[in-house]
């Protein structure tokens, strides 16, 4: 797989994860975390269409 078809993939995913993110924000009760939810989403679809998308360990994603 060349490397534009890797980032292709990448931006991919992080706007599925925006997707689900902003799904869960609408099916969650809880403002907290309907607002980090959202917050989330954003980031995510922002790296998507900025094209940054940097390698992020994911035991520091659940700190965010």
């Amino acid at each position: 797989m060349s490397d534009s078809d890797n980032e292709r993939e990448r931006e991919l995913e992080c706007l599925r994860l925006a997707s689900d993110l902003t799904q869960l924000a609408k099916d969650t009760l809880s403002r907290d975390l309907k607002a980090h939810c959202l917050r989330m989403a954003k980031m995510w679809s922002d790296r998507a269409e900025q094209g940054i998308i940097a390698f992020i360990p994911v035991a520091s994603a659940s700190y965010h």
